[in-house]
């Protein structure tokens, strides 16, 4: 039987000690605190908004879609035909799906949320509302725009359930 060169085992020390720690990665970034989530469970309308703003900034369309009721619509203008248009929430949702997909990045900040509004948190009663917003839309080979604006939202929890928009009115400004 031939012996191994002790200088060779030696050589082999790091390798072993490394396969003894386990699946210990010295690189990988410490995992945060699995209780402290981006996303709220939208109990109250401060916490739709986060979850939307989130979605919109992450490009996350399953998680935008949580933000919209089955029955939502989405109200514009129409500058080209000059007159007021709306959609549904498949056509919202293709269309959001494509500006996430061709935007390198997106930012949407908020702006004045009134705390009895962000508060609010009372079941089976619909709540309109104002905010200001700026929104952000960065590279995919388009140009970057920037765009400020109001959202009128009408809101609803259902008894039960989670904050969901019905409706939103674009009255963004050019």
């Amino acid at each position: 039987m031939r012996r191994i060169n002790p200088r060779i085992k030696a050589s082999f020390l790091p390798a072993i000690l490394i396969l003894l720690s386990g699946c210990l990665n010295p690189f990988a970034p410490a995992l945060g605190d699995p209780a402290e989530s981006l996303w709220t469970d939208q109990q109250t309308v401060g916490d739709l908004l986060a979850n939307f703003r989130n979605a919109y900034n992450l490009q996350d369309s399953l998680r935008y879609s949580n933000c919209l009721a089955d029955n939502f619509v989405f109200f514009y203008y129409d500058v080209e035909n000059s007159h007021e248009d709306q959609w549904g929430r498949d056509t919202d949702l293709k269309a959001t799906g494509g500006l996430f997909r061709n935007f390198d990045d997106v930012a949407l900040v908020w702006y004045a949320i009134p705390p009895a509004i962000s508060e609010s948190s009372t079941a089976d009663s619909s709540l309109e509302f104002d905010v200001s917003f700026s929104l952000s839309l960065y590279g995919g080979g388009l140009s970057t725009y920037d765009i400020y604006g109001f959202a009128r939202f009408t809101v609803l929890k259902e008894s039960g359930d989670q904050f969901r928009i019905i409706s939103w009115k674009d009255n963004t400004v050019f």
